[in-house]
C-alpha cells in the first residue's frame, strides 16, 4: 500500500483546544490619515513598500485603509515609491 502524502504524513493528533486568535490593534481614524505621513511611515518599508497584514497586524479593512492612504501620500509627495532610489547606471 501507498504512503500517505501531503499533510496527513506524520502528523499526530492533539486533542488540546484550538488556539485563540491574535488580537488586531484598532487604530484611529486620524491616524490613517494620508496627510499624516510620519505615522503612515511605520507601514512603509524602508525600500518604500507597504507592509503586508501579516507583519503590521492591522484587520482586512484598517489595510487597506492604510493602502489607500499611502498611495495618496505618495501620489502627493510625502512618501517614495518603491524602489524610487534606484538609479539607471551607465
Amino acid at each position: 500500500m501507498a504512503k500517505p502524502r501531503g499533510r496527513q504524513r506524520g502528523k499526530k493528533k492533539r486533542s488540546s483546544a484550538p488556539a485563540q486568535r491574535r488580537r488586531r490593534p484598532l487604530l484611529p481614524a486620524e491616524e490613517l490619515d494620508w496627510k499624516n505621513y510620519p505615522a503612515l511611515r511605520r507601514f512603509v518599508s524602508e525600500r518604500g513598500k507597504i507592509r503586508s497584514r501579516r507583519i503590521t497586524g492591522l484587520s482586512r479593512k484598517q489595510q487597506s485603509q492604510v493602502a489607500r492612504a499611502v498611495k495618496r501620500a505618495r501620489t502627493m509627495g510625502l512618501l517614495i515609491y518603491p524602489d524610487h532610489d534606484r538609479r539607471v547606471r551607465q
